[in-house]
């Protein structure tokens, strides 16, 4: 095996860097990764002299140390503290970086019991300090937004009350004004009105005495 690892340390020194075609010429073909060649009359698609090297396998690595770390452990992803007990002495735990940080806390206190090396974290204890001191400055401010939050909505709701007070008290003054002053109008309405003299009975028409005509 450590013959194996020196091999893969000298391949790795020897290693060219692999760049896409035309990426010393355009900036943005820098920023991504190997592609092959495909044009009809590339020269580095034909490996002319004085161009890039391709990706070929005999830059491959020995099959055994595959996967593995310059020590020659092979790095095993774990998600939960149950799987650390299935960890062998040829293997290593990682803790993948989308685990959150209640989860990561857990499997740090069972590998510091277990007494298994982590490759990502070699400072078990100083991580979980990390860790701890994270989640309780984040309950601290978790609470205090809490209160806040219940703060403003007693804030708002009193304001509330005070204007739903207020828009009452203006209608009830609306309604009594409303009142006196139709009280007023027919008080005015009574003495403006002239009194009606009651209607007297026709007088009967009294008949001529018709005139007789001489004949």
């Amino acid at each position: 095996m450590k013959e194996l690892i020196t091999q893969k340390i000298a391949l790795k020194k020897k290693m060219p860097k692999f760049r896409r075609q035309e990426s010393h010429v355009k900036a943005r073909l820098s920023r991504t990764g190997w592609r092959k060649p495909r044009g009809t009359h590339s020269k580095m698609r034909r490996q002319r002299k004085g161009y890039d090297v391709i990706v070929k396998v005999g830059y491959r690595t020995p099959k055994l140390l595959r996967g593995r770390l310059r020590s020659g452990l092979l790095e095993v992803a774990i998600t939960t503290p149950e799987e650390l007990k299935n960890i062998t002495k040829d293997q290593i735990a990682l803790i993948p970086r989308t685990l959150g940080n209640r989860k990561r806390l857990a499997i740090l206190q069972e590998a510091k019991k277990l007494k298994v090396n982590l490759s990502n974290f070699p400072m078990i204890e100083a991580k979980i300090k990390e860790i701890e001191s994270g989640l309780v400055a984040r309950k601290k401010k978790r609470s205090e937004v809490k209160t806040r939050k219940t703060a403003k909505a007693k804030k708002a709701e009193e304001a509330k009350e005070k204007k739903d007070k207020k828009k009452e008290e203006k209608k009830a003054e609306e309604a009594k004004e409303k009142k006196s002053d139709s009280k007023e109008e027919k008080k005015s309405e009574t003495k403006e009105k002239p009194k009606v003299k009651p209607k007297q009975a026709p007088k009967p028409k009294q008949s001529k005495p018709k005139k007789e005509t001489v004949k």
